[in-house]
């Protein structure tokens, strides 16, 4: 463990008790603890998983023909990075151009549903929690008057953890969206606040009327988020009967305006978008929340090159009411083996740093115990 320590009020003071907030950030690497799998390891996912199954089979058939034909992958283990498939997508569709004479816009925005549907199956189906986090969670919470998340992930393994604690606990995703299950856009005001800054995987939209609803129950299967189209089914060798062409573009209708809803998210890529309806309030809520908090601790996050936009957010929310903080701001940083990242950190804060736990959650969890 690597520890960095400048000043910090005892807990005797009162401060920890009764005046600090906190934020905290969750990468990729949160997620891993409860068996998820991080950016870097979902390329070879996409083309393996759901061995057995006729429809699943079909789809890894669809993406490996993919990546042989756009990147050249020869089977050798050597995937391409899933930001390069989702950005090569995205520019392309954005700009009407082909990847290729085969790869019209067309077709790459059903390859794209097809991707997102078998990243969301990664995401929900390789959970397995694990008890040392949820008591993590629990720590978090009581040592801070306000404890707020900001996730950078699609998963939902934080919002699982919080109701395994707390079967009652509401969620706030600071949306404005609707509750899939309950109808209602007004969480429960002891609701704990969720900033999803790329999108959640229980997350649908309504592009007719453009309403958002979230389904924390996950009541909308996997088939019906991806929002498939008629034509994506072209792009298949064969639709096997036990997932035919009319079940899999089954989709849930708006409850507003009836027009089939389908997932939000901002994909990974190098061009993301956050200019669709939710996110500015979103990435808005995350910067008050940072602004407001006198504590950050990142868990599991990496400072990738990618996330330009949530790093440029983390400066101004850390400088511009820095003239008015009667306290420091106190960072603590909580990965596992990651030097790299480490010094990364260090280059990007500097003496802000207060805490780095490089001992992985359970090193974390006992250190927040002796506060």
């Amino acid at each position: 463990m690597i520890t960095i320590r400048h000043r910090r009020p005892s807990y005797e003071d009162g401060r920890y008790k009764q005046e600090m907030n906190t934020t905290v950030i969750l990468g990729a690497g949160f997620s891993k603890n409860s068996g998820v799998p991080v950016q870097s390891e979902i390329p070879g996912l996409l083309i393996s998983y759901g061995k057995g199954n006729g429809f699943e089979n079909d789809v890894n058939m669809l993406l490996k023909k993919f990546m042989e034909e756009i990147y050249g992958y020869k089977g050798d283990g050597h995937f391409p990075n899933l930001d390069d498939i989702f950005t090569c997508i995205d520019i392309s569709t954005n700009s009407g151009h082909h990847l290729g004479i085969s790869y019209s816009p067309l077709t790459l925005r059903g390859i794209r549903r097809f991707l997102v549907y078998r990243v969301f199956s990664i995401l929900e189906n390789c959970f397995t929690p694990q008890k040392y986090i949820g008591s993590m969670i629990e720590l978090l919470n009581k040592k801070s008057v306000k404890t707020r998340y900001i996730v950078l992930n699609w998963d939902n393994v934080l919002e699982k953890y919080l109701l395994m604690n707390n079967g009652k606990t509401g969620i706030d995703y600071c949306n404005g969206g609707i509750n899939w299950e309950e109808g209602s856009y007004s969480p429960p005001e002891e609701a704990v606040k969720i900033m999803k800054l790329h999108g959640s995987c229980n997350w649908l939209y309504c592009d007719n009327c453009r309403t958002l609803y979230y389904d924390l129950l996950n009541k909308v299967g996997l088939i019906e988020r991806a929002g498939f189209q008629k034509t994506d089914f072209s792009l298949l060798s064969y639709v096997h009967n036990a997932y035919s062409k009319e079940n899999a573009i089954k989709s849930r209708l708006c409850r507003l305006c009836n027009d089939p809803v389908s997932s939000h998210i901002a994909t990974f890529s190098y061009r993301k978008s956050f200019r669709a309806n939710s996110f500015p309030d979103i990435w808005n809520e995350a910067e008050s929340s940072l602004c407001q908090s006198d504590r950050w601790i990142f868990i599991g996050y990496s400072l990738p090159d990618a996330d330009y936009e949530f790093k440029h957010l983390l400066k101004i929310a850390e400088l511009k009411l820095k003239h008015m903080r009667k306290e420091g701001l106190e960072i603590d940083v909580v990965l596992l083996n990651s030097d790299k990242t480490i010094d990364k950190y260090k280059s990007f804060f500097g003496n802000k740093l207060h805490y780095i736990c490089n001992g992985g959650i359970d090193e974390y969890s006992d250190y927040l115990k002796t506060l």
